[in-house]
């Protein structure tokens, strides 16, 4: 049987205009939606036993597995503030890791990851630690190995080409240019890698950076079907991802995996929160 794993921090959307609070962040998202598209993943995280209730709720209301007896740890779980706009557009802001400051995988974990078939992380803090310790020591020999870098805020380029060699596909959400000088040094990065990176521009776009899938380095650019925002963009990229990834595991075809991507992140535009209602 294929295993999926997903690696990263499950944290409190809190919603400031509001103040209602969600489960979420990326990884939860994931989950969610590849839960949802028959890939049964198993999420390793770390929820604080202060706040635990609602994502404990929230993984079993969607038939996510975990590992029970790794996922407490004492404190609070992580969060983030979550502005809406008039344009639905979500301005997310004051990330705090919670227990995530102390995340470390276990041994169970560690072994888990070494015999899956497909791994895929969330780069956020201690995460980007634990990445480079596996691949120090040979635990992600087998898995296809993809990381969201997020809106790649958190990241220079030094770091990405530090990471990148561990990794067989790297999605980006970029918020400027093509033409900035950060992209093109991804650009010549991924050219001397053997990696596909994925940069999503919203409504603008998708730009491929390729030497997984091609047998010499190429990039392309998918247009995008302009979608009205009924709901908010909180999780449309995460719903890119989940719907890409669902579809390129099975067969390992670029332009396949690219339009089911497209498909979810417009999907996102739809919902009030980053997932749909019957999530919660």
């Amino acid at each position: 049987m294929i295993q999926n794993v997903l690696l990263g921090l499950v944290c409190l959307d809190i919603y400031t205009s509001s103040g209602l609070l969600r489960p979420g962040c990326g990884i939860l998202h994931n989950a969610f939606h590849l839960q949802q598209l028959g890939m049964d993943p198993i999420l390793i995280t770390r929820i604080g036993d202060q706040d635990a209730r609602p994502f404990r709720d929230f993984l079993a209301r969607n038939g996510i597995a975990f590992l029970p007896d790794l996922i407490m740890a004492p404190g609070s779980s992580a969060s983030i503030q979550i502005a809406l706009q008039a344009s639905g557009e979500a301005l997310i802001t004051n990330f705090s890791p919670g227990v995530g400051d102390t995340f470390r995988l276990q041994p169970a974990e560690e072994a888990l990851i070494s015999q899956a078939d497909n791994l895929h992380l969330v780069l956020v803090g201690n995460v980007v630690t634990e990445l480079l310790r596996l691949s120090t020591s040979e635990k992600l020999d087998k898995p296809l190995v993809s990381a969201d870098f997020l809106a790649f805020q958190d990241f220079t380029v030094e770091r990405f080409a530090e990471l990148l060699p561990y990794l067989d596909i790297a999605f980006i959400g970029w918020k400027g240019e093509l033409t900035d000088a950060t992209i093109q040094s991804i650009r010549a990065i991924t050219s001397a890698q053997r990696a596909l990176v994925v940069i999503t521009l919203g409504e603008r776009g998708i730009q491929v950076f390729d030497t997984l899938t091609a047998p010499t380095f190429s990039e392309r650019f998918f247009a995008v079907e302009k979608v009205a925002v009924i709901g908010n963009t909180n999780g449309c990229g995460d719903a890119f991802i989940a719907y890409f990834l669902a579809a390129y595991w099975q067969n390992q075809n670029l332009e396949e995996a690219i339009a089911q991507g497209k498909t979810g992140g417009a999907r996102a535009t739809a919902w009030n929160f980053a997932l749909p209602a019957s999530a919660y």
